[in-house]
């Protein structure tokens, strides 16, 4: 290749395209990273990032370093119209190895990962550089790339639009939104200095003005209020303005140190089309979603999960192009439940009367009497699972499995045989794994990329010698797995480089033989499965 080639080129450098690059990176893909500005970020867009991404910067490599830059593990209080706490949402389960809900600050995110991807000699930042056109081909994608008033011509084999809602590589394509936007516009402040410890975020369903507290790390808190019909930006922005609704809900708060200001009209919003041959789209140019769950940067950092390393099978010949044709059919659906319970979520943080808020605090309310859905809203079960309904993974379902093919595998912690305790993915790597009985029948073995092989012993077994170095072998301590794999009574479970499931094994030729039928649909079975 020429220095104006590369595999992958990535437009735009927000949390997607950065989380994009480094899976790329980790996977030896020679990459690009094209972004307009001088530099990443620097203010707070995102506030909040959920367990499954923190799970993908622990595969990154990065999450030990971003740790110190967070507010973990916060929950959500609701205040009726009266403001009285009417309803918590507290999680507590750490399922995938993480707390659920966590504040952070985006630059300092985009930043960490931008510094991160220095040590990838072949991963180029490109700022300043603006993409102005492309055409593709089936030899790959032709760039004209605008640095410093002057036209480059660069050229990759394929192209990313991480590069937001008013995405110019979707425009380029001609692709439509599917969705509504809404003219209900907030104002969001951000400050700094906080004196109050409380960690929770405050929730106001107050019809007279619907408003949001959320602190976050380094003694910083964001407010978001709703404004009226008739009210804009020029007439609420004022600093006196702002202060003067924040003292309303906490008074300490109204003389800190003003950050950032501005008002913004919320999506909820999918594109019809997440490919066009050698392009793709991620993150906010694929889909936009309403700020109430805070889902939105977090849908894209699973976009990047899901695409990178099936981008990277392709790219080292070990896949068909066609497997790309299931990262849509995988994101698409969940993005979007996502999208439709951050709706949801907005008809109790944006009451239009009293009555309204009444009759739906109540409902809810009366609910919470229930301990069964209390702790459905509780623990934030009534998030949409991480499961895909079609895709790439073994259709045939096993009855009774508690995570089917097609789900997020658990992340439980694992001991090792000099006795320390580990998270399952840290032994796992970031390619495929194949978790397995120790004691388990001879089954098929797999030579895709990458592949970590791993042992169990079940939580009340003992090591009885030292593994050899050969084999990877830890003990179930938690029994998560000895629960996984006996509901889908498997002997073994191969997980894909994204922690997803894609297949159940046991000592029956019929497992081997699905298992090569999902492999041989995307080309990916050659030389895959050993007897």
């Amino acid at each position: 290749m020429s220095e104006t080639d590369c595999d992958v080129a990535i437009v735009g450098t927000g949390p997607t395209g950065l989380v994009l690059a480094h899976f790329l990176a980790q996977a030896g893909v020679r990459t690009w990273l094209i972004e307009k500005a001088s530099s990443t970020v620097d203010e707070a867009r995102a506030v909040s990032i959920d367990d499954e991404s923190l799970r993908s910067l622990q595969t990154m490599g990065m999450l030990e370093r971003f740790l110190p830059m967070l507010v973990q593990s916060y929950g959500v209080h609701y205040y009726s119209w009266r403001n009285r706490l009417f309803a918590k949402v507290e999680p507590t389960s750490t399922e995938y190895g993480h707390p659920k809900r966590n504040a952070f600050r985006q630059q300092q995110l985009v930043a960490l990962l931008r510094e991160g991807l220095q040590a990838y000699p072949h991963v180029q930042l490109r700022f300043g550089h603006e993409l102005v056109q492309f055409t593709q081909s089936d030899a790959g994608v032709q760039l004209q790339v605008q640095h410093q008033g002057q036209l480059q011509a660069m050229r990759c084999q394929w192209l990313v639009g991480c590069d937001g809602g008013r995405s110019t590589v979707r425009q380029q394509l001609g692709i439509e939104w599917m969705g509504s936007t809404y003219a209900q516009q907030w104002l969001i402040a951000d400050l700094i200095g906080r004196s109050s410890s409380f960690r929770h975020t405050r929730t106001y369903c107050d019809p007279q003005r619907p408003a949001i507290r959320l602190p976050g790390p380094q003694s910083t808190v964001r407010y978001e209020f709703m404004l009226k019909p008739g009210e804009t930006a020029e007439s609420v922005l004022s600093d006196s303005n702002v202060r003067a609704w924040i003292a309303q809900r906490e008074p300490t708060d109204a003389d800190l140190t003003i950050l950032r200001k501005v008002v913004y009209t919320f999506h909820a919003r999918i594109a019809t089309n997440w490919r066009v041959n050698r392009v793709l789209l991620a993150g906010d140019a694929a889909h936009l979603t309403p700020p109430f769950a805070g889902q939105g940067m977090n849908s894209g950092v699973r976009d990047a999960s899901n695409l990178a390393w099936k981008l990277a099978a392709v790219v080292h010949g070990q896949a068909q192009t066609s497997l790309l044709d299931t990262y849509q059919q995988e994101r698409a659906p969940h993005a979007w439940s996502l999208i439709q319970m951050a709706l949801r979520i907005g008809i109790y943080m944006q009451p239009r009367s009293v009555w309204g808020a009444a009759l739906a605090q109540g409902l809810l309310g009366l609910i919470c009497l229930v301990p069964r859905f209390r702790d459905h809203v509780l623990h934030l079960k009534f998030k949409p699972k991480p499961r895909f309904q079609h895709g790439f993974f073994d259709p045939m379902q096993r009855p009774g499995a508690v995570i089917p093919a097609g789900q997020l595998l658990p992340q439980p912690r694992v001991e090792a045989f000099d006795g320390q305790r580990h998270w399952l993915d840290d032994i796992a790597g970031p390619g495929w794994a194949l978790l397995q009985w120790a004691d388990a029948p001879v089954l098929p073995m797999l030579a895709l990329p990458g592949l970590t092989v791993i042992r169990l012993l079940r939580a009340e077994e003992d090591f009885l010698s030292s593994p050899s170095a050969a084999q990877m072998t830890v003990r179930d301590v938690q029994g998560v797995m000895q629960q996984v794999l006996d509901s889908a009574q498997a002997q073994a479970v191969l997980v894909r480089p994204d922690r997803y499931v894609l297949a159940y094994l046991d000592d029956q030729p019929e497992s081997a033989h699905r298992l090569q039928a999902v492999l041989h649909a995307h080309g990916m079975d050659n030389q895959s499965l050993k007897a």
